[in-house]
């Protein structure tokens, strides 16, 4: 297959499946064209890139230009490709979270807010880093346990009880509420929530089964 006419299928798959708000990351292009090499299409996307056809978010990662801006700029956010490459896989499923301060935030149990978002993710590797995006800079890590749709809510809150004083401006007891708010409704049996428990810190579990949370979870 020439070269001009493996441009134009990948263009043409771009334009067919994504917009200016849609992150494109190569690594799914790859494996969309499996009979094209990842080598040629990532020069591919360098030339695309070099010629105004699409602009480099992040090493990896391309969007469309807005053809409605003056300036022709993407308008594809940071928080967008965090979504894509962190938090949810291409069937919509959950493979990661958002931790630490933030987390905390949004469950209303600090005021505070980190410029750094911690993210737990099944994509990435086990060890612990820092990386940035778009000058956005991001704490990325493994989970404990792997993230799915049903467990995510009380992986979160885990790590919110292995860090609690540092990330809560509440005591235990008037904190409890809230994370029971939060948690909801979580389809896991008592076997299940002990397993996921057991893989944090002694300090974590004590804390989950003093304000009674394996009761809230399973009693549902």
């Amino acid at each position: 297959m020439k070269d001009q006419k493996k441009k134009d299928l990948i263009l043409e798959y771009i334009k067919n499946n994504y917009d200016n708000k849609t992150p494109i990351f190569v690594n799914d292009i790859y494996k969309a064209f499996p009979q094209i090499s990842e080598g040629t299409i990532r020069s591919i996307f360098k030339r695309f890139s070099e010629a105004g056809v699409l602009e480099k978010v992040n090493n990896g990662v391309y969007a469309l230009p807005n053809k409605e801006s003056i300036l022709g700029k993407t308008t594809v956010y940071i928080s967008d490709v965090i979504q894509n490459k962190y938090i949810l896989n291409e069937k919509g499923e959950r493979i990661g979270y958002i931790s630490g301060i933030n987390f905390s935030n949004q469950i209303g149990l600090t005021s505070q807010t980190a410029s750094v978002n911690t993210i737990y993710s099944n994509n990435v590797s086990n060890r612990k880093r820092m990386t940035t995006l778009k000058n956005n800079r991001l704490i990325v890590n493994a989970p404990r346990v792997e993230v799915t749709d049903d467990n995510y809510k009380l992986l979160q809150v885990l790590d919110l009880l292995n860090e609690f004083e540092k990330l809560s401006e509440y005591d235990l007891k008037k904190a409890s509420k809230k994370i029971f708010e939060y948690l909801g409704v979580i389809r896991l049996k008592g076997e299940e929530v002990e397993s996921i428990v057991s893989k944090y810190p002694l300090e974590a579990q004590v804390k989950f089964y003093k304000i009674g949370g394996a009761n809230v979870i399973t009693s549902k």
